[in-house]
């Protein structure tokens, strides 16, 4: 295994020039060579290839790093984000449609999870809107928040419950084989 030069620079690196351009190209080869025979091999099965990483999960081309406030953001083959899902199983789930060429399934989880992020990030808002308008005393925005709150709350309900539906769709038909 051929250790990056480009990761952690020491201070008391002394190598000679040669040898940090060899190093520099060995490492460079082998991480091209391990995303070329992952893509091989993904080309060649028909089950997506699932490897756990340091932050993550690489699966077939994508990788999916996993945040700490349970969001799962993909990457693809060029390390350019795709999307930040609101949870995991979304995120495994858009990979393998994409991978199977199930274009329309991955689309419809992309689209909903957008809105579950855009609904809840409203309903965040009418809350905090809500109690501003409280402490000013001001119930005609108070109500009109509230109106939008319940329709944002509702939204993302019916949202959640399409999410969850593609789910146990996905468990029940064993998607993944």
């Amino acid at each position: 295994m051929a250790k990056s030069r480009t990761r952690k620079k020491s201070v008391k690196d002394n190598l000679p020039p040669e040898v940090k351009e060899m190093t520099d190209a060995a490492t460079g080869y082998i991480k091209f060579w391990t995303t070329r025979e992952l893509w091989r091999m993904q080309q060649e099965q028909q089950t997506p290839i699932c490897l756990p990483v340091k932050n993550g999960y690489k699966i077939g081309i994508y990788t999916l790093k996993t945040n700490k406030n349970n969001t799962c953001e993909v990457f693809d083959i060029n390390h350019e984000s795709i999307h930040t899902f609101n949870n995991k199983v979304s995120a495994i789930l858009y990979t393998i449609y994409t991978i199977k060429n199930k274009l329309p399934k991955a689309w419809e989880i992309l689209a909903l999870d957008k809105e579950i992020n855009k609904n809840y990030a409203d309903v965040q808002a009418m809350r905090r809107g809500q109690k501003y308008a409280l402490s000013k005393k001001d119930y005609e925005t108070v109500d009109i928040r509230q109106a939008r709150l319940e329709i944002a709350q509702k939204q993302l309900e019916e949202a959640q419950d399409k999410i969850s539906k593609i789910h146990l769709h996905a468990k029940y038909n064993k998607i993944w084989l």
